[in-house]
């Protein structure tokens, strides 16, 4: 059985074709599945009957399980921890804020990249997701928001809310599985799908410099976030084992290329670890080393974990080196991640191997 999250509503309307049917039947199966979240579209009448019953033959909807929820006491964000139908396990985290949703989704069980500061890293990868799982994260997240009226009240957001951003910076690197991220991004902006904006995805990176040409040669506008941590070469290869394979200059000189193309701006993600990369001087080479790069800084005080000895700098160390970026006419700013008393934040996602 072919899980339908899988398929774009291209793929959708040749598999219609493929049927002897028109093409246009595609866009009211994704309606159905992604707008009235239907678990089995193909029923209705509101398309043939011969498409209806080879549909049913053919296709199922392969829907996770939320296994877990985990409630922050502090910004009332959600973590999800979501058991897949071969047994494997990702988190996702529901973030409120201001006029909007965000969801943190995943993109792969683990992940390979090993840098030394995330918690993930140290699970390995087991496998990317499938389109479908990664979508289904999203679809999971509207169906909780929709039974949980009183959450949505309580963060003071229009009863009618769904999620609206979606960031790419949940367990795994998604530029390692350029083809399932790529598929779920466009059932995401589909208008009979989620019909969300391209500008309200952001797909995090580690510095994957292959997935970066990949996502940009069928994405050129989509919005990358790139994990910097250090521009000292030895130092980021250290803390960031894939500095080794595409150095942080040459990734900067590749990003620097598409925004002449016309790209928009881009995050930069920098993760504050205290004796390591948090010095004045440690600024002043970041600042020197994004010139020319139309790029807003996050950033992040390092989110501990107990498995790890490194620790974050005191608030004083913080602002000193936002100052440095500031008055160099950087956008920057210093952003605390949400559910961190539930291990929700940046670099927390984990789960016990499989």
């Amino acid at each position: 059985m072919i899980d339908l999250l899988n398929m774009t509503r291209a793929g959708l309307a040749d598999y219609c074709l493929s049927q002897a049917h028109p093409a246009v039947h595609a866009n009211q199966l994704f309606r159905h599945t992604y707008k009235r979240m239907s678990d089995s579209p193909w029923h209705g009448g509101f398309i043939p009957q011969r498409l209806a019953e080879a549909m049913k033959q053919s296709f199922e909807i392969k829907l996770p399980v939320i296994s877990e929820q985990h409630k922050s006491a502090y910004d009332q964000s959600v973590k999800f921890l979501l058991s897949l139908t071969d047994g494997g396990k990702v988190e996702s985290v529901l973030m409120p804020e201001k006029k909007r949703l965000t969801l943190c989704i995943s993109s792969q069980v683990g992940c390979a990249q090993g840098c030394v500061f995330c918690h993930t890293g140290r699970m390995g990868l087991l496998r990317n997701l499938s389109a479908g799982e990664i979508v289904s994260q999203v679809y999971l997240a509207n169906a909780w928001i929709a039974e949980h009226p009183g959450w949505l009240e309580t963060v003071q957001l229009p009863a009618k809310s769904r999620v609206s951003n979606i960031v790419f910076m949940g367990m795994g690197e998604p530029l390692d599985n350029v083809d399932g991220v790529v598929s779920a991004i466009k059932i995401l902006i589909d208008p009979f799908g989620f019909a969300l904006g391209l500008a309200h995805i952001s797909v995090s990176t580690a510095g994957h410099l292959d997935g970066i040409n990949a996502i940009f040669e069928q994405l050129p506008s989509v919005r990358l976030a790139l994990s910097v941590h250090s521009v000292d070469d030895v130092k980021r290869s250290k803390i960031m084992p894939i500095n080794r394979r595409w150095p942080l200059i040459t990734v900067l000189d590749r990003l620097r290329e598409q925004q002449r193309l016309g790209a928009k701006g881009i995050l930069l993600q920098y993760t504050m670890i205290r004796g390591v990369n948090d010095s004045e001087h440690d600024a002043h080479m970041l600042a020197e080393a994004i010139a020319g790069l139309d790029a807003k800084i996050n950033l992040i005080p390092l989110n501990e974990v107990s498995a790890s000895r490194l620790t974050c700098p005191d608030a004083v160390t913080i602002q000193s080196f936002r100052d440095v970026l500031h008055q160099k006419g950087i956008r920057v700013m210093v952003r605390y991640s949400k559910g961190q008393d539930i291990a929700a934040a940046c670099g927390q996602l984990v789960v016990k191997a499989q």
